[in-house]
């Protein structure tokens, strides 16, 4: 019985960091331009391949690795300043 207990004290925690991790997240985009953010959300938290990408966003495929590069530079930058990366 101790044993469930603490199996679910431990998975509520890692519940809880993960919605803490999401709001860091998400406030550090937030503060990425909208062409960066919105390149760097549909191919790390969307997933989509670089072709879906061109489709949504109808920049060339150069211009869609570019930004996603150039956001998750910039992404990293916000996230050090912010004390969660060192």
């Amino acid at each position: 019985m101790l044993k469930e207990k603490s199996a679910l004290g431990a998975q509520a925690d890692g519940m809880l960091e993960g919605r803490e991790a999401s709001e860091v997240l998400q406030s550090a985009l937030q503060k990425l331009s909208p062409e960066l953010r919105e390149a760097v959300v549909l191919r790390d938290l969307e997933e989509l391949e670089y072709r879906e990408i061109v489709g949504v966003l109808q920049v060339p495929e150069g211009t869609v690795k570019s930004r996603i590069n150039r956001g998750r530079a910039e992404l990293g930058r916000i996230l050090r300043r912010m004390k969660v990366l060192v």
